[in-house]
């Protein structure tokens, strides 16, 4: 659960941060419209391709728990099995970034890196 929370908070950090392409006499706007055009290109000439894959391996969690019983310490540990976890995964993810980087490129645009998102 804990680790869910993690993945959630980077997803969120980093959903928050936009790609800065830039060609001489184009606007911000023109621009961020040029890499939704180049996503929508991408998208339609690499579809998706989704496979299981785990996430994450069978475990065996181990708790410890301690107590006191006069002047000794007694301790009980408990083992639990943690089955193995499998999610869909678009394996076409990177080879399309790559189609949509393309595009930009071709069109005469520079990546300049990422700026952070503005809430209007």
């Amino acid at each position: 659960m804990r680790n869910a929370g993690l993945i959630l908070a980077a997803c969120l950090l980093l959903g928050a941060c936009a790609e800065r392409w830039s060609r001489p006499g184009t606007s911000e706007a023109e621009a961020d419209a040029m890499v939704e055009a180049c996503r929508n290109e991408a998208a339609l000439a690499v579809p998706p391709h989704y496979v299981w894959q785990m996430t994450s391996p069978a475990r065996i969690e181990r708790d410890r728990n301690c107590w006191r019983e006069g002047s000794q310490e007694r301790c009980r540990v408990t083992e639990r099995y943690r089955p193995a976890q499998y999610s869909q995964v678009d394996m076409n993810s990177g080879p399309r970034e790559g189609w949509r980087r393309t595009c930009m490129t071709e069109r005469g645009f520079t990546f300049q890196g990422y700026r952070p998102l503005r809430l209007e």
